[in-house]
This record gives structure tokens, sequence and C-alpha cells, in this order.
């Protein structure tokens, strides 16, 4: 078994969605979030509607740019993007290809990938259990709370957080309405770090909604 380590994965996760990835100025808008958030930040592209073009485009510029701050970028769902891209990791979806495979697939692609991360997302904290540290990095649980991109969906509930940190073998990391005010809910339940969308870029200033929310990691993981 491969021994992976948490304590580098950042703490701070962002959501760029289709909006973002198809806007003309995605480079103006996401720029100064990568440099915001420097080593904290990872910044995920979840294209849902955005062709494959568009969105390896995308990719290869934010892999280019994270490794200049230091941060993770990340492509949702697509394994083939992300090794094209060199891009730092790939989170999957519950529909997505399975952990082990996409772990199997990043080894043995030509590029290596020895530091690629695989992340995936669960709705239950029972899932947790089915999912070992020697082909996940880290798990998102969600949503914590009532979110407009996941319209009808009873949330867990902060309380779900210690329940999925009791039943996992990685870190944590909570999505679903989560702001600054109420981060340190989750962190104390727990967590390893925060996924956001809404919280930055619905912020006036996003990169400033990226401050807040790393002022707030800062505080509670102070040794």
């Amino acid at each position: 078994m491969r021994e992976r380590s948490g304590t580098d994965l950042p703490r701070l996760h962002v959501i760029a969605g289709d909006g973002i990835i198809a806007a003309a100025d995605y480079r103006e808008r996401i720029g100064p979030i990568l440099r915001a958030g420097a080593r904290s930040i990872a910044v995920h592209l979840r294209a849902r509607t955005v062709h494959t073009a568009r969105l390896f485009e995308v990719a290869q510029w934010l892999a280019e740019s994270a490794r200049a701050t230091g941060s993770l970028a990340v492509v949702n769902d697509r394994l083939d993007v992300a090794l094209a891209a060199g891009a730092g990791g790939v989170h999957l979806r519950e529909d997505s290809l399975a952990p082990g495979d996409a772990r199997q697939v990043a080894g043995s692609a030509a590029m290596g990938a020895a530091g690629f991360r695989v992340g995936r997302s669960v709705h239950d904290p029972r899932q947790a259990s089915k999912f070992t540290a020697d082909v996940l990095d880290y798990l998102v649980l969600g949503a914590v709370h009532a979110t407009p991109s996941h319209p009808g969906r009873e949330p867990l509930g902060p309380a779900a957080v210690a329940d999925t940190v009791r039943l996992a073998s990685v870190p944590v990391l909570a999505i679903g309405g989560i702001l600054p005010a109420t981060l340190p809910n989750v962190l104390d339940e727990g967590a390893h770090g925060v996924v956001v969308l809404s919280g930055v870029w619905s912020a006036d200033r996003p990169p400033d909604a990226v401050s807040r929310y790393l002022e707030v990691l800062d505080r509670h993981f102070a040794p």
C-alpha cells in the first residue's frame, strides 16, 4: 500500500463551473484566485455543458498557472482531460470511474503522474469506509447545508462530517453552502477543509473571499 498523507492537501478548494470555463476572460477570473490562495488552494474545473476542447484549453492553462503559484489544479470527472492537460488531480463523482481504476490509469500514464491526486464525492457518511488511502487522496462530503447548485437535496448537516471523518481513511472536505462564518462548524467536526463555489464567485471581489476563507482556516489550524 502506498503511503499517502493529507498534510499537504490544500484546505480550500474552489470550483470553477461552466460559466467561468466558457468565459472569454477566464484567465482574468481564475488567475487572481490562484494568486490569493497560492499553495493553500485547489481550483477544480467542473464542466457539465462546456465541450471537451474548451475544457482542455482551460485545463492546460490552469495546470501551468497552478504550478507557478504552487496551487493544485483539478479536473472534475474527466480523467483523460486531467492527464492530457498535466493537471495535478481528478475529482470523481459517484457515477465516475472507480477510484482504483482512475489511480491505475494515472499511474500507468506516460507522464507518470507521481503526485497525481484522486478525490471522490460522497453523499452519505457510510460510503466513506469503502475507500482506502492507497487509491484515494480525499473525500468530499455534501451537501452539508442547502445550496442552489443542488436544489431539492436534503442537507446533511455538520454532524455528518464527524461521522464521515470517523469512517474515512483519508482527509474529508465539506461542501454545500459553507461561508466563512459557518466554516468553523465543519472544522470543529474534523473536516480537513472545504469546497466552495458561490461563496467565492458570488462575492463582490472573489480573491477577497478566498482570503476570508483562508483566514478562518489559518486560525483554526494554527499551532
